[in-house]
């Protein structure tokens, strides 16, 4: 089992916690081989992931620094689901609709024992004939017996998982920009490298974190709007 989800995560807690400090360079590569007791590569993959998502930076020959607490501000909403999926000029593909174990990062996420059941999600939304969002969903697959039996490409999958007697009670969020990798980019066409946002999503049931999922989405082709009261 890769070991670099774990080196991430827990590098990625350690920079939001203020463990290293601004300025100072994180341990170098082979101190972090040592500490985690993987190969050279395991550790620069971890790195590589962070500097990508834009918590570190390297500099030559000076080693690899935080970017610095990133401050959090502000209120947004995606559109659901099931209104892209019923709109005739919008439609979506299953690129891959599984159950798997889950590895260190899901399990730490979703806050289950590593390898416990997960069902993975992995659709792509296009508007005619051009991609827009990437989706990778993982859910508890204790709390969703069954799911795999609809038909995902135009259900929503909260309402289903609410059909099944498992109520959505709270979503936490994120959003930032990244820069897209080899694998994102080619789903998307786009060069790798382009700049994208990359949506994070935690919903709860009750006290119980039901589903995790990511959306990679072109920053080109969308753009959140909102409106409240001031």
């Amino acid at each position: 089992m890769a070991k670099y989800p774990l080196i991430k995560t827990t590098l990625k807690d350690r920079l939001l916690g203020g463990d290293y400090s601004e300025g100072f360079p994180l341990p170098s590569e082979p101190q972090l081989a040592r500490e985690f007791e993987v190969s050279r590569m395991t550790a620069r993959r971890a790195i590589d992931e962070l500097e990508r998502e834009g918590y570190v930076y390297r500099v030559q020959g000076a080693g690899t620094f935080p970017t610095g607490k990133r401050f959090r501000q502000g209120m947004f909403r995606v559109r659901p689901f099931r209104e892209w999926a019923r709109d005739p000029d919008q439609h979506n593909t299953i690129l891959q609709s599984m159950q798997l174990n889950a590895t260190p990062e899901i399990a730490s996420v979703l806050q289950v024992e590593t390898g416990n059941p997960v069902i993975f999600i992995h659709r792509l939304r296009l508007a005619g004939e051009e991609p827009l969002v990437i989706e990778k969903r993982y859910i508890d697959a204790r709390l969703a017996g069954g799911l795999l039996e609809h038909n995902l490409t135009s259900e929503s999958i909260h309402e289903v998982m609410v059909s099944m007697g498992v109520p959505m009670t709270r979503v936490e969020q994120s959003l930032e920009a990244v820069n897209l990798r080899q694998e994102e980019a080619d789903l998307l066409r786009v060069p790798v490298g382009t700049a994208a946002f990359l949506l994070r999503r935690t919903t709860f049931s009750g006290s119980r974190r039901a589903s995790y999922v990511n959306y990679w989405v072109r920053g080109d082709r969308y753009a959140f709007q909102d409106s409240f009261e001031p």
